[in-house]
């Protein structure tokens, strides 16, 4: 059954009514846009996603004076997915105390309630680059370097690497290089790695991810979820400083957790008078 002319006036009122009760800050009024289990995306933004009504309030009130004072709502698409759903495109201009301005899109599901049409999900996404153009910073390296690690992508994995990138583990203990220098060597020793390690990892969560002064350059707190035949579930929490230029990374700086990496393995860290033997 198609979308009512009600059904697409009660949407648009909807997504319009955002930008009103937000700059407004009736923020506790949140539970008139957003089902009770929103899932709220911004991890364009290295924020993660934020959960319910509730917790959509406490991000607004903890970015404090950084929340634009107009959010500006534009070209609203719908296409409807069944007859308690539907997808919902529309453009998000943010200006900012300061004059400044950005743009975004929302990509929004909204579910049918018996309290009306109200949004499910929806994923913020930053517009960088003009014309439609697909900026690969460091960020969208970071996604590609992560989803090859989930597949286990020796392809994949290759192509996010520059030929003369440097891969480094400060943390390193025996039998972990702390330095790899070139495409192969990273690549065959990570591929090594997954044959040879039974950790199959399903998913990362970012925890956070920070600019520096070089914008080719990321700091990212994040964990590695995934099981393990041998310890069952595990989180790997690591700290990456990723330079990418061009689309692919030349130095990853890998704080890997290897108290967590062991524990994850079933193994026991060598003793400090093994680790002198071994150097």
């Amino acid at each position: 059954m198609a979308l009512t002319e009600r059904d697409r006036i009660d949407i648009h009122d909807l997504i319009n009514l955002h930008g009103h009760l937000t700059d407004a800050g009736e923020l506790d009024r949140a539970s008139e846009l957003f089902t009770p289990d929103v899932v709220y995306d911004l991890d364009d933004f290295g924020l993660g996603s934020v959960h319910g009504p509730a917790a959509l309030r406490e991000a607004a009130l903890a970015m404090g004076a950084a929340n634009p004072v107009g959010h500006h709502v534009t070209n609203i698409v719908i296409t409807r997915i069944d007859d308690g759903s539907a997808r919902v495109r529309s453009k998000g201009i943010g200006i900012k105390a300061d004059g400044t301005a950005g743009s975004v899109v929302y990509d929004d599901v909204v579910t049918r309630r018996p309290d009306g049409w109200k949004v499910s999900y929806r994923k913020v996404i930053a517009r960088r680059t003009p014309l439609g153009g697909h900026e690969v910073g460091p960020r969208a390296v970071l996604e590609l370097h992560r989803q090859a690690a989930v597949d286990q992508s020796v392809e994949d994995m290759r192509r996010v690497y520059a030929i003369d990138a440097v891969h480094e583990f400060p943390f390193a203990y025996p039998g972990v290089p702390s330095r790899l220098a070139g495409r192969d060597n990273i690549v065959n020793w990570i591929a090594a790695g997954w044959q040879a390690n039974p950790l199959k990892y399903e998913h990362y969560r970012i925890l956070a991810i920070h600019d520096t002064s070089d914008p080719d350059t990321i700091i990212v707190e994040q964990e590695a979820l995934g099981t393990s035949p041998t310890t069952g579930e595990f989180a790997l929490p690591n700290i990456m400083v990723l330079t990418a230029r061009n689309g692919q990374i030349v130095r990853l700086r890998d704080y890997v957790n290897i108290l967590a990496a062991a524990a994850a393995l079933g193994d026991e860290l060598p003793t400090r008078e093994e680790a002198e033997t071994a150097r």
